[in-house]
């Protein structure tokens, strides 16, 4: 998603990444080389059609924080919001399959007698 495999997704990277030309990028595309892979693209427009339909990424937020002691510029602390990250994670397709939601027991042993809890703390 969207690109149909690790070399599909390589391939984009490399050519956005480049600073090649749309006409360029299309030359190399149709590189006969090019043709015989199995590419989710074949054209520069489609390249960055493919490349919008990425999950953007979180926006970073910044606060100065006050200093006891005199600094030669002001200390500020960028950070991301915790309620987005949650929901970036939740929402990336690449996690869909490893997302578990039915709660599990965990036991020590196979006869299943002594039940392991966790705390928040540990």
């Amino acid at each position: 998603y969207p690109f149909a495999s690790l070399g599909d997704w390589e391939i984009m990277n490399f050519l956005l990444t480049s600073r090649l030309s749309m006409r360029a990028i299309d030359e190399f595309l149709s590189l006969h080389l090019m043709n015989s892979l199995p590419l989710s693209f074949s054209t520069a427009k489609e390249l960055h059609s493919h490349a919008e339909m990425l999950p953007s990424g979180l926006h970073w937020n910044a606060r100065v924080v006050p200093t006891t002691h005199p600094t030669k510029s002001p200390v500020t602390l960028y950070y991301h919001d915790l309620l987005d990250c949650v929901e970036s994670l939740f929402n990336h397709p690449l996690f869909v399959q490893m997302m578990d939601y039915l709660p599990s027991h965990l036991f020590t042993t196979a006869e299943c007698i002594v039940r392991v809890f966790h705390g928040v703390d540990e």
